[in-house]
């Protein structure tokens, strides 16, 4: 026998050797995952695998704030049916609370608010900070004349706990006749924060 014949019938038997050892395709054997209401396609994984990670247990959603839960402070509180304030007053303690689950760690915080009423003018602002579990993680400000939706993003140092108390304070002072700003808490427009680890 040649040793070309031999050579040959070693790549053959390799091959055949890694086509019977050669994993699965993995196809049709996924499940999807829906965490915006758009399914993502995802292998299965093993029960086991969230308790290894926590942080999968909780996935990053966005949770109604303010809502009819929050503490509201302001000359008001809850107004009517979809609005609360009217802030104003740092002195008085304006602001809204509320306490949720999440993730074992957060980074980041995405906050959607929707400005319903806003009488503030002479150029007066509503200044806001927004805290986590007592860490303010960053500032807002409503002008005069600004409705509508408003969105924030912060990246912070991480919190960890899997609870996160959120607070945000009006750290200001509107003068008298400078007016005010009431903050959507339900109905139609954005009022959520989404609590993240990255």
């Amino acid at each position: 026998m040649s040793k070309r014949m031999i050579s040959l019938g070693v790549l053959w038997l390799g091959a055949a050797m890694f086509a019977a050892v050669a994993p699965p395709a993995i196809a049709s054997d996924s499940t999807s995952l829906s965490l915006t209401n758009t399914a993502v396609p995802v292998v299965a994984a093993p029960s086991d695998a969230i308790a290894a990670d926590p942080d999968l247990a909780v996935p990053a959603a966005a949770r109604v704030f303010p809502s009819s839960t929050s503490t509201v402070v302001g000359s008001v509180g809850f107004i009517d049916a979809d609005e609360a304030g009217y802030f104003w007053s740092a002195a008085r303690g304006d602001r809204v609370a509320e306490t949720f689950s999440g993730p074992a760690r957060v980074r980041v915080a995405v906050l959607k608010l929707d400005v319903v009423a806003n009488t503030l003018c002479c150029g007066a602002t509503v200044d806001w900070t927004v805290s986590i579990n007592g860490t303010d993680v960053g500032q807002f400000q409503v002008t005069e004349g600004q409705t509508g939706p408003l969105t924030v993003r912060y990246r912070f140092p991480r919190i960890t706990g899997g609870t996160y108390a959120v607070d945000m304070r009006v750290t200001n002072e509107v003068a008298g006749g400078e007016g005010s700003h009431t903050l959507r808490y339900a109905g139609a427009g954005p009022h959520s924060i989404t609590l993240k680890r990255s």
